[in-house]
């Protein structure tokens, strides 16, 4: 009896897993704009883009300002993520140093247990010492860049409401954007 239930429980976890394995389709929310048929609202809706473009290149000329105003920051923040580093990297080499000296003298060995004595954790019970990782003014960039310089500017809900007063429709759907099932 014990047999048959521990196969049927292995049975049911192994489909559940199968399951698991398989990835589920991810969707997203989005709007299709019908805009409107008339004459006037074509010339409304032409405005309605200049509004966006205008937008858009005051948006884009900000996040110019902004990127040019972080760099200071940039090697501010970096001069200290290289003086951290120094710091890891002599305390890295402090244990490496330790971890050959721990090596060298085999106290992984019998020495503490006697010979002929069984210890169930496999040697070396001193693993090396992690590496630091060596930081790049690129990264500190990035890192700033996206703290402080924001590149949504609000110009798409702007746009919406002037295409919505202009005689347009906004309807929303529903898309697959990933591991979507054939056919759809």
């Amino acid at each position: 009896m014990l047999p048959a239930l521990r196969s049927m429980i292995l049975g049911i976890v192994a489909v559940g897993l199968v399951g698991c394995a398989s990835p589920s389709p991810r969707y997203q929310s989005v709007y299709r704009y019908e805009p409107p048929a008339d004459s006037a609202g074509q010339v409304c809706l032409e405005k309605c883009g200049q509004k966006m473009e205008g937008c858009q290149q005051r948006c884009t000329a900000d996040y110019q300002v902004c990127l040019a105003g972080i760099e200071p920051l940039v090697e501010g923040r970096y001069g200290e993520a290289l003086k951290r580093y120094a710091a890891e990297l002599d305390r890295y080499r402090w244990e490496l140093e330790r971890y050959q000296l721990y090596l060298s003298l085999s106290w992984h060995d019998s020495f503490w247990y006697g010979h002929g004595f069984y210890h169930p954790w496999p040697g070396p019970y001193y693993f090396p010492p992690a590496a630091p990782k060596k930081p790049s003014r690129a990264e500190e960039f990035d890192r700033l860049r996206k703290e402080r310089c924001e590149l949504e500017c609000g110009c798409q809900p702007i746009y919406d409401a002037c295409f919505l007063a202009c005689g347009g429709k906004l309807i929303p759907e529903v898309k697959c954007i990933a591991d979507c099932p054939e056919g759809k």
